[in-house]
């Protein structure tokens, strides 16, 4: 079973701020999926973008990285190896 992400809309959000650990500035972009097949239903997630990343366009993109489980629940990579399967005009 293959698992693929929809992207539904193109908006990138982007939160920023000061860490409290460290003192020092952050800034994180993440793009809210639908991700089908990692569960028994969809869930609705964001996927973290590299800092150099314009976001994903509209459509549906089959995942090539691995998930992990990590200390926050399910993690992926910032790196997503997604490939573009099918995209919002041809939906």
């Amino acid at each position: 079973m293959s698992i693929t992400i929809t992207i539904e809309n193109a908006q990138v959000e982007v939160r920023s701020g000061t860490s409290g650990k460290t003192g020092k500035p952050y800034s994180i972009k993440e793009q809210r999926c639908i991700v089908h097949g990692a569960a028994r239903f969809p869930l609705e997630t964001r996927i973290t973008l590299a800092d150099d990343h314009p976001g994903y366009p509209v459509g549906t993109y089959e995942v090539t990285t691995p998930f992990t489980v990590g200390r926050f629940g399910l993690q992926v990579a910032r790196d997503l190896g997604l490939v573009l399967i099918k995209n919002a005009k041809a939906a």
